[in-house]
């Protein structure tokens, strides 16, 4: 079956008459990059299902105000359900009220856009809740409909963790969709189909064929979802999730201008903020200078010849100031502290501040993490006694509590002795941002710290 995009096109010059604006220097990139670019059509997204569906989406969540989740932070069934009736891009698997998220692939992936991009936030309390952020959702429905599809687009590329998708921490396989597989895609004329091969990492050299893992599903289905191709869908004999559901993939014009921008001038592997844990780039692949994420847009301002496009990054341009509250607690053990320190702080000084509240030694290493479900996968802060080469993510004793822009009812995770395990929920209980004089001390204590050891 054959599932196509409902697109409009528009005649005109493509806004792309020089090369100057590349952010990076790649091999094989300036003929091949003006060639692609020089096809006198431009995408129209007047029409866009992906726009209709994430608005129908911001709706749904607005409408209901405290949006209850699970244990986990994931939507619950039966909004899932009420929502999948309500969207185009339906469940591509048989579903039924008592799905997971990880069912809904269209689903799951507009709950990060619109998370990642704070337009919607997770806060953790007595109850779970999915709450607008009623500032930034009116900035959003501001938006052209060109600012909305490169919103969209910008939230996707640079912001959301591609792993929260197939719900099992693999995002390596979306990096390496959007990495090789893009190029492959891209030595195509447009219109030619495109097989995919659920067969391991095997380089083809026909460029007609990819080779893929099953579990590139979402995202070789977002690249449609954003117009770029049509997509044939594989009929299954039987429900997998985890088996590769799509065998062709037919390049669009757009796809093709798209794509070679993105390839050439935002490559995933250096654009995208999770992308390091899964690529290790050679000197010549490294970036001349630092990457702003926030100069993404800047490009798409001239492929849609709208200089003033308006984009919602960065999130929160001005830095947090004052001081924030820290509820710590190890809920097996009912106990709580509630830390108030100023956001100047590190998070190794929160560190400290945990220990000396809880009466532990600090004579072990510990890290600080955002994904709740599987730490190790999100972004993470390790101890800067860590010895080199021997931990993921950014020491944190170079991370400011205001670099993370922290929100009331956000939640990360403290690890601490990673032998005993000792887990610490840390949520944001309150953030003063006129606080002159801040000070880090323990401002409430409930219950009794237990022992760090039996002994």
């Amino acid at each position: 079956m054959w599932l196509t995009n409902s697109l409009r096109w528009r005649s005109g010059p493509v806004a792309f008459a020089d090369s100057g604006d590349q952010a990076v220097n790649l091999p094989d990139g300036n003929s091949s990059f003006n060639a692609h670019l020089n096809t006198g059509m431009s995408y129209d997204p007047t029409t866009s299902l992906l726009i209709d569906d994430f608005d129908t989406f911001l709706r749904y969540a607005a409408n209901k105000n405290l949006l209850p989740l699970t244990g986990t932070g994931d939507l619950k069934a039966a909004d899932l359900w009420a929502l999948n009736d309500r969207v185009n891009y339906k469940a591509s698997l048989h579903v039924t009220p008592r799905s997971r998220q990880a069912d809904y692939p269209l689903l799951g992936f507009l709950f990060q856009i619109a998370t990642s991009s704070r337009l919607l936030l997770v806060t953790f309390g007595k109850t779970n809740a999915l709450v607008p952020d009623a500032s930034r959702v009116e900035q959003y429905h501001g938006l052209t409909l060109e600012e909305k599809y490169v919103f969209l687009l910008e939230t996707a590329w640079c912001y959301v963790d591609w792993g929260t998708l197939d719900n099992d921490g693999r995002s390596g396989e979306g990096a390496t969709w959007f990495w090789s597989a893009g190029n492959q895609l891209l030595k195509n004329p447009v219109g030619t189909p495109v097989t995919v091969f659920e067969r391991g990492w095997a380089q083809e050299d026909n460029p007609a064929m990819i080779h893929l893992s099953g579990m590139a599903n979402a995202y070789i289905r977002a690249g449609h979802w954003f117009g770029w191709y049509d997509v044939r869908e594989v009929k299954q004999e039987k429900r997998d999730r985890f088996a590769l559901q799509l065998d062709q993939v037919t390049l669009n014009h757009w796809g093709k201008q798209c794509l070679t921008l993105l390839m050439h001038q935002r490559p995933f592997a250096i654009w995208n903020q999770h992308a390091d844990r899964y690529f290790f780039l050679s000197d010549d692949e490294q970036p001349n200078q630092p990457i702003n994420l926030n100069t993404f847009a800047d490009t798409f301002r001239k492929e849609f010849n709208e200089p003033d496009l308006v984009s919602l990054y960065p999130i929160n341009p001005n830095p947090q100031t004052g001081e924030i509250w820290l509820r710590v607690e190890l809920p097996q053990h009912k106990v709580s502290r509630t830390i108030a320190l100023p956001v100047s702080g590190t998070l190794d000084d929160l560190h400290h501040q945990i220990q000396g509240a809880f009466g532990f030694d600090n004579d072990h290493l510990y890290g600080f993490y955002l994904n709740l479900r599987d730490p190790y996968q999100g972004k993470q802060y390790f101890d800067p006694r860590t010895s080199p080469g021997w931990a993921d993510g950014y020491p944190s004793d170079a991370t400011t509590i205001a670099s993370l822009n922290l929100y009331e009812g956000q939640r990360l995770l403290y690890i601490f002795d990673f032998g005993d395990n000792w887990q610490f929920l840390v949520t944001v209980f309150r953030h003063l941002p006129d606080e002159k004089n801040a000070k880090a001390r323990v401002v409430e204590k409930v219950g009794k710290a237990p022992k760090q050891y039996d002994w």
